[in-house]
Formats: C-alpha cells, structure tokens, sequence
C-alpha cells in the first residue's frame, strides 16, 4: 500500500457538523466540539475587557466567557433577536484552564454532513478567532480558531 493510500484510508469520508448562525455569517465547527445550546442570558461584566468579550456567564457551575465573534472580527456588536441563543463550545483542551466558553448565535445550530467533495477552501484575509473560510456545498463559513478563541479569553477571563 503507497503512503497515498494510506493516508486517504485514515480521512473521514464524512464528518458530522454543526454550521453555527452569527448575525454576519455562520461558523462551523465539529459537533462533538458543541456541549450545549442555552437560552440567551446577561453576563456579568469583565472589567478591562475588550467589546468582544461581552462578560462571564454561569453554566453548570462554571464560570465562562461570553463573546461576540462578529466584534471579534471587527463587526459591530448588534442587537440579539428572539432568535438569539448562546453556544457553549469546548476548547478543545479539557484538562486546560478554560475547557469552555460560550459564543453569542443569531438562531439555532444546523446539523450538516462534510464530505471532501463539498468542502472548498477559500482564500481570505483571515480575522482575529478565524482558522479558515470554506464554502459547503455553495454556501460560506468560518472555521474557527478554538484553540485561539481560548488563549484570547484566558487573557481577561477572571479564573477566581
């Protein structure tokens, strides 16, 4: 067997995932990287941080970080609708200091199924939390930074 071979016997052929609504796009994630959906709530503010960083919210006795991608990504910060919902993703790192953080939605998450075929890279400027910019069978998306949305938020995150 070549190294070719291989290699495409270890890729997915599909992965199950989330495609995640902001008010300006949509980002996609794995769904295992997805603990929960809550309702919209006020966080307690964070002093010295900045408009991103919306404030802290409690979720099964965890205090977490609540942001806004959009403003992360130099949109401004826009009104929640009664659409509005708050994704609580996992870093990615568990046994780190912030296993969790919570990311303002406009609407509710929507299953869809990646294969290779559908999945185009496209070539952007990339903002501050972005990994990369996709199309999915024609529409757009962010893949985000989970890993650096976590190092951002640890730098203003009161671990106390």
């Amino acid at each position: 067997m070549s190294e070719v071979e291989a290699l495409s016997a270890d890729v997915p052929q599909e992965v199950s995932s989330l495609l995640l609504p902001l008010q300006q796009g949509q980002l996609l994630v794995p769904v295992d990287s997805l603990s929960e959906v809550i309702a919209m709530q006020a966080p307690m503010t964070v002093q010295n941080a900045p408009e991103w960083y919306l404030g802290d919210l409690i979720w099964r006795e965890q205090r977490l970080p609540l942001l806004s991608f959009d403003v992360m990504r130099g949109k401004p910060l826009g009104t929640t609708t009664e659409n509005g919902r708050i994704a609580v993703l996992s870093s990615g790192n568990p046994s780190g200091d912030l296993p969790y953080f919570a990311l303002v939605l406009q609407g509710t998450p929507r299953l869809v199924r990646v294969t290779p075929d559908e999945l185009a890279l496209r070539e952007q400027t990339l903002s501050p939390g972005e990994l990369m910019h996709v199309a999915l069978s024609g529409e757009e998306a962010v893949i985000p930074d989970l890993q650096g949305l976590e190092r951002a938020c640890l730098r203003y995150h009161d671990l106390h």
